[in-house]
């Protein structure tokens, strides 16, 4: 009997073990998380908890904040379902231009994209964070960050075929760069 106890014993105290480490784990995501929130919150300048928890979920970082603002390029390059190769070659000059160094995080954040195909998570996570910056930032600054990010979209577009870049514009791409411009308001 005594040892039926003592089994039964231990394995009572493997199983609290064991949920205390499902826990103390649990409540460890939960502080870090916390912390990366305000990291990016910091670097953003975003006050908006669910716009940070949708730049987190889809790999955003501190680090790899210069990434987001490719993202529309991205979602361009890849509406037809493929990458071509001259769409990824803009993507990576405007990331040159957006002083976007090689060895960072978001350069390895952004070669990921240009790999594989993203969820739409991403681009819904970009919209959120443009909703969120219209609404702290003035008419003429939005109006000009929404030029220059249909302008850089239709090159992106533009880069991928026809002759002497006419009729290389799919109609899925308009479509996309008109969605981009949508969301601008």
């Amino acid at each position: 009997m005594e040892e039926i106890q003592g089994r039964g014993k231990a394995l009572e105290n493997a199983f609290f073990g064991e949920r205390d480490k499902e826990l103390l784990q649990k409540l460890k995501s939960e502080l870090e998380g916390k912390h990366d929130r305000e990291a990016l919150s910091a670097v953003s300048g975003i006050d908006d908890e669910k716009v940070l928890d949708l730049l987190l979920g889809v790999g955003v970082t501190p680090e790899s904040l210069a990434a987001v603002s490719l993202i529309p390029l991205v979602a361009v390059a890849w509406c037809d379902a493929s990458m071509e190769s001259t769409e990824k070659e803009a993507i990576l000059n405007a990331a040159g231009a957006a002083g976007i160094d090689k060895s960072s995080a978001s350069y390895e954040l952004l070669g990921s994209w240009l790999t594989e195909r993203p969820g739409s998570d991403l681009l819904d996570a970009w919209k959120a964070y443009i909703g969120v910056l219209q609404a702290n930032l003035d008419k003429t600054a939005f109006s000009q960050l929404k030029a220059s990010v249909v302008n850089r979209a239709e090159n992106v577009a533009e880069s991928a075929g026809g002759f002497f870049g006419l009729g290389s514009v799919s109609d899925r791409e308009k479509k996309a760069i008109a969605d981009l411009a949508a969301t601008f308001g």
